[in-house]
């Protein structure tokens, strides 16, 4: 979707973030530069647009439902669409955000280009701030705009999966990456019990809404019995009572739903604790 141009600094930031993240991080925010300068060559652009980069992985559309909500106060009536790719990790997610966006999985040929003028870029959205200094800022600016509830018969599902689990409210949602999946980023079956210890003895029950094997998985009921773990994993993560997780995209859907969330690693600073 992006301008050559963005998109080669934007494949030079990617590769120079593990040996010199400084240096990458100003890449992002050159790449945003341009991007907002060719926008801003428009006459207030009333669609904006977001590449399937926005979706491919869960705290990415996390961060889109961020960008829908700075949109909301900053420029309210602006159309905004995204272009999937196919590339969607949780369409689950992904579809509640369907009242706020348009979405397409290939755009129509018509509109390849003003997309590439008037993009929405990941690394730097605003076109001055890194992303993950821009989703502090929003946080901060969009304070009280909540988009999302569940609906009745989502409430009603969330109901029966846990019935099915055995699982009484209030609950606890807790969620680990793969045990092998990054050493930065995963959590020991130790650091889970730790956690929802305190939970436990004030008498809330605990489901692992993780996805990925993990030790903690075969201690409390998990959502990886179920036929359809993933729309398990998300409707009990935005009804929970309390969210425990690790570093990763999957506790964007109980913020999202404005439930409490607790992070037991945080490697990138989350927004929660602006």
């Amino acid at each position: 979707m992006y301008h050559k141009i963005i998109a080669d600094i934007d494949a030079a930031a990617i590769a120079a973030h593990p040996r010199f993240p400084d240096q990458s991080k100003r890449l992002f925010i050159i790449a945003g530069e341009i991007q907002r300068s060719i926008c801003d060559s428009f006459f207030k652009p009333y669609r904006r647009f977001f590449d399937a980069q926005w979706c491919w992985a869960l705290g990415h559309i996390g961060l889109l439902y961020q960008a829908i909500r700075w949109f909301h106060v900053k420029h309210p009536g602006t159309q905004l669409v995204l272009q999937t790719r196919g590339q969607v990790s949780n369409q689950h997610f992904l579809d509640a955000l369907k009242p706020y966006i348009t979405m397409y999985s290939t755009l129509p040929s018509e509109w390849v280009q003003e997309a590439a003028d008037t993009a929405v870029y990941f690394g730097c959205p605003d076109g001055v701030n890194h992303i993950h200094d821009w989703v502090k800022i929003a946080e901060r600016e969009c304070q009280g705009v909540n988009l999302l509830s569940l609906s009745d018969e989502q409430q009603r599902q969330v109901d029966e999966i846990l019935g099915f689990l055995g699982i009484a409210r209030p609950y606890v949602a807790v969620q680990a990456r793969g045990i092998e999946y990054d050493s930065h980023r995963n959590v020991s079956l130790s650091k889970v019990e730790q956690a929802i210890a305190p939970w436990v003895e004030r008498g809330f029950s605990v489901v692992s809404t993780g996805l990925d094997q993990h030790p903690i998985n075969d201690k409390v009921p998990s959502v990886l019995k179920l036929s359809e773990p993933k729309l398990a994993s998300f409707l009990l993560s935005a009804a929970c009572d309390q969210f425990i997780g690790s570093d990763s995209g999957a506790w964007t859907i109980p913020w999202a739903y404005r439930r409490p969330v607790e992070l037991m690693n945080d490697d990138h600073k989350a927004w929660i604790y602006v």
